[in-house]
């Protein structure tokens, strides 16, 4: 037990180069880098993002091949903030459980703001996708 506690202050005293291995300079390639580590932990690690993204993919090449560019920019920068929020939804949940294991009413009540911000960019993207697709089927433009 003793040995975890002197880790945990050890980590928490580091300044921000010992977090970077003690490389202090800005490298673009290695912000790069570590983004896609992220995106591809989320893609390859959670289930919701996975499937969402690949609705996503499809709907971008429909609209894309089928629709104006105005309607494939509309679908993309939905499809964008909707990933987005899943993804900061996922990582405050992992980090609540880390922080918080056991139960707790404030963890629930941040998990529950988190899973709204989501829901909110879901219902838009759904809607978005919605009226692409009925505008396809029915050949007629809603906007």
């Amino acid at each position: 037990m003793n040995d975890d506690v002197a880790q945990c202050a050890a980590r928490n005293s580091m300044n921000e180069s010992d977090y970077r291995g003690g490389r202090s300079e800005y490298h673009p390639l290695r912000k790069i880098r570590t983004a896609l580590a992220g995106v591809s932990h989320a893609v390859f690690r959670d289930f919701s993002v996975r499937y969402k993204l690949a609705i996503s993919v499809a709907f971008l090449v429909i609209a894309g091949v089928f629709e104006t560019l105005f309607h494939f920019l509309f679908v993309l920068e939905v499809t964008g903030v909707m990933l987005v929020a899943e993804i900061f939804n996922t990582a405050v949940e992992r980090l609540c459980d880390y922080v918080q294991p056991n139960y707790d009413d404030r963890i629930k009540h941040i998990k529950d703001m988190a899973a709204g911000a989501t829901f909110i960019a879901i219902l838009i993207w759904y809607a978005v996708l919605g009226i692409v697709s009925y505008e396809l089927i029915t050949t007629t433009e809603l906007f």
